[in-house]
Order: structure tokens, then C-alpha cells, then sequence
């Protein structure tokens, strides 16, 4: 509890100091306010009403029946949303080591921490609706308490161990996490699609039992929380992936610089890449969502075709688009210093564009994988995706980002990126026409 009520005061503090959230203008956090109130007021309204419109549109169903078989979901949904926004807390430990502080307390509070998010908001506007409207209701007290509290460490504790487990773990074992997050994403997706869907069963099962449910989520969240800690723990401790390159990344890179246009060039950003942890698992972003969004597409075209089409536009990028971003300065305030080398800007600008077509060409070769299901002209718009991506997004994100680029921070001391700016948002139009383009087509029927 010591270590806990330090790092909350310290967090408390720092927020006081930041002059844009802490000590901003009163305007400015009212406008906050009022945001906030925008996003939260229709999300708990429509979480109170959601049972009434599950029974206008499924008559012949339970209610709690189909309310039960979807809570389940919350789980992967607010954790991927604090994944991609929500930076691991092992980043924050390292200024304590030294300190006379518990290492185990340092680490616990760390992860109680996390908690203290905008995500833990949104989870308790959805559920706490529903749950007054129809559990509460429905439920003895005893049952309709441990729906509750179920409900609540799944999708607050649960949800949050695991996103910082998965930062953990992309860093550690970066292949072996995204070929396991790869192979659960393409089984929920078949077994959404094709199987008996499993997942919807057991969630059905979980809350339809709130006893049982209870039991469960405690039992993963302890497991979950276990594992958190090992992984916080041992991050803490030297990387090993600070060593020398293995043989067969010494081949693959020589292999680059030997082939590639501008090869010693692209393969230094890609040693750069590859051995910065936030890079690095902004690439691994990248291609879990060409993975899971392109699974979705493709399950989606036995039913509506245009919103798989919509899918494979919106996601194909992959890890260009958060590199070229990232990498190339639009959004990163020590970009700079990628082009502090004795080249010309010519071979500069060519090996940069090299990387990111390289960042486009996993969602690319899986366009093939559609084309059994689309008619000759819905095909033609696949191509047409290809074609964007590579002749218009890449050389716009590549002439953007100097343009756009903040000046240097020579006070920071990691790789940070910069979310409070509008920087960027010039290439937005361009990364969202494709997905325009589909429900334009579909609409008019004129692929």
C-alpha cells in the first residue's frame, strides 16, 4: 500500500504540473468536459435501451439470453482499445528501482494505476446501465451483485492486465506473441463465421451463471495478474534483445542492401525499427490489424461483400501507415534525427519510400484472397486499394511529414510521440477515400 499511495501522489502531482490537463485554462477544461459528456451521455443511454431494442428486433428471443452471449466480447474490445492507447506501466518503473520501496508493491501499483483510464469509464457507462435496466431486475441481490462484479473485473481488470501483458510481451517475443495473437484472431473469426461460435456459448454460460461467472473471472484475473507481474518484472531487468543480430538477421539485412533500391539505407531504419521497443510494436500493430481486420472482411464476404470491401480498405496499410507517421515525423519529435546522415536527400527520400511500400506489401499479397467471392468489378477495386496505397498514400505521407514535422526536443530522453497536435491530419482525407469509395459504389452500384 506504501509504494501504491507514493506512485498515486506522484501521479497526481505530475498531472497538477502539466500545463495543458492539469493547470490549463478553465475554458480548455470545459471544453474537455463537454466532450467527454458528448461521448459518454449517448454510450450510457443506449446501454440503458438495450434491452428494449434487442426485443424489438429479436421477438422470439430472451433479452438477457442475447445480453448475456455479447458481454463476453467487451473483453477483446476495451482490450485492444487500451493496447493501442495506452502505454505499458513497466515504462514508468525504472525512476523507483533505487528507491527503498518494495519491488512487488512498485509493481502492484503500477498495475492498479493503469486502471485509472478513460477506458475504465467507458466500461462501467456500458455496464452499469444495462445492468440496473435488466440484471438488477431479473437476478436475486446475491446473483445480480456477482453479474455485476464479474462484469467489471473482465472488462475493467482483465482488460487492462492483458493490454499491458501484450505490451510486455511484443517487446520480449515479438514473433511468437504476433503468431499467437494471429492464430486466436483467425479462430474466433471462423469460429464467428463457420463453427458452432463457441465464444458466444461460453459467455452465455459465464453470466448466465453469475456464481459461476464470478469464480471464473476471479480466477482469470489472478492467472492474468500473475503473469503481468513475471513479465513487469523481468522487464525491468536488462534486454536481451540489445545484443548482437543473429546470423539469419545478419543474412536477411545484407540481403536488403544487396537488393533493395537504396538497400544500406532502408536496412539501417529497419535495425532501427527492429531494435526500438516502440517501433517495434508500432509495426506489430500494424500487422495485427492487417490480420484481424482481413479476417473479418473475409468472413464478411458470405454475407455483406461491401463492408468487407469497406474492412480491407480502412486496414490494409498495415505498418506504413503508423511508421510513416512515427518514423518519418509527422508525428514524432525526434524524427529529425533519422535524416542526420551523410547521404543525399535523393537516396534519403528513395529509401523511405522503399520501407513503407515494404510496410504495404502484407496486405497487398493478401488481396488475392478475395477475388473467388467478388464479381470482375468489385475485383477491380481491390486493385484499385493497391494502387492507392502505393502510388498516392505513401509519397503523400513521405512529402507531408517534413512539412509537418515539430522541431526537436533536446530535453526529452526517449522516443516520444506527440497526440495533443492536429500534425497530420492533412493525410487523413487520403487514408479514408478508399473507404469512402466503397459504400459511394455500393450505394450508386457502380463498382
Amino acid at each position: 500500500m506504501r509504494a501504491l499511495r507514493i506512485l498515486l501522489r506522484h501521479r497526481v502531482t505530475r498531472w497538477l504540473r502539466d500545463p495543458t490537463w492539469g493547470t490549463g485554462t478553465v475554458a480548455g477544461q470545459v471544453v474537455l468536459l463537454g466532450f467527454l459528456l458528448v461521448l459518454l451521455a449517448p454510450l450510457g443511454l443506449g446501454s440503458y435501451v438495450l434491452g428494449e431494442v434487442l426485443r424489438e428486433l429479436y421477438p422470439e428471443a430472451s433479452a438477457l439470453s442475447l445480453i448475456n452471449g455479447g458481454m463476453l466480447y467487451l473483453v477483446p474490445v476495451f482490450m485492444a482499445s487500451r493496447f493501442l492507447t495506452q502505454p505499458p506501466p513497466s515504462e514508468h518503473v525504472a525512476p523507483y528501482v533505487s528507491l527503498p520501496i518494495s519491488g512487488t508493491g512498485l509493481l502492484n501499483g503500477q498495475a492498479a494505476l493503469s486502471l485509472l483510464s478513460l477506458h475504465t469509464v467507458f466500461a462501467v457507462v456500458l455496464v452499469g446501465p444495462v445492468w440496473a435496466r435488466e440484471i438488477a431486475t431479473a437476478w436475486t441481490p446475491v446473483g445480480a451483485g456477482a453479474w455485476l462484479v464479474a462484469a467489471l473485473l473482465l472488462t475493467i481488470v482483465l482488460a487492462s492486465h492483458g493490454a499491458n501483458l501484450l505490451h510486455l510481451l511484443l517487446g520480449r517475443r515479438p514473433w511468437g506473441t504476433a503468431g499467437a495473437l494471429a492464430g486466436i484472431a483467425l479462430f474466433f473469426a471462423a469460429d464467428a463465421t463457420l463453427g458452432p461460435d463457441l465464444f458466444r456459448g461460453f459467455s452465455r454460460v459465464l453470466f448466465g451463471r453469475p456464481t459461476l461467472g464470478l469464480v471464473a473471472a476471479v480466477i482469470a484475473v489472478g492467472g492474468v495478474h500473475a503473469a503481468l507481474l513475471r513479465a513487469m518484472r523481468a522487464r525491468l531487468e536488462v534486454d536481451g534483445r540489445t545484443g548482437s543480430p543473429s546470423r539469419r538477421q545478419v543474412g536477411f539485412y545484407r540481403w536488403v542492401e544487396r537488393t533493395l533500391p537504396a538497400g544500406r539505407l532502408v536496412a539501417l531504419t529497419l535495425r532501427q525499427v527492429a531494435r526500438t521497443r516502440r517501433l517495434r510494436g508500432v509495426g506489430l500493430h500494424g500487422l495485427a490489424l492487417v490480420i484481424v481486420w482481413y479476417g473479418a472482411a473475409l468472413g464478411g464476404v458470405f454475407g455483406d461483400v461491401a463492408r468487407s470491401l469497406f474492412l480491407i480498405g480502412l486496414f490494409g496499410l498495415g505498418p506504413t501507415f503508423g511508421l510513416g507517421f512515427i518514423v518519418f515525423g509527422i508525428a514524432a519529435g525526434h524524427a529529425d534525427g533519422l535524416f542526420a546522415r551523410p547521404h543525399a536527400p535523393r537516396r534519403i527520400v528513395k529509401a523511405t519510400l522503399v520501407l513503407l511500400w515494404l510496410g504495404i506489401l502484407p496486405g497487398t499479397l493478401l488481396l488475392p484472397a478475395f477475388l473467388p467471392w467478388l464479381s470482375p468489378a468489385q475485383s477491380s477495386l481491390l486493385l484499385g486499394f493497391a494502387l492507392w496505397w502505393s502510388g498516392i498514400l505513401v509519397p503523400a505521407l513521405v512529402y507531408v511529414a517534413p512539412r509537418l514535422r515539430k522541431p526537436v526536443d533536446t530535453s526529452a530522453s526517449t522516443f516520444t510521440i506527440s497526440v495533443r497536435t492536429l500534425h497530420g491530419i492533412a493525410v487523413y482525407p487520403l487514408w479514408l477515400a478508399p473507404a469512402i469509395a466503397v459504400p459511394v459504389a455500393d450505394a450508386a452500384g457502380v463498382w
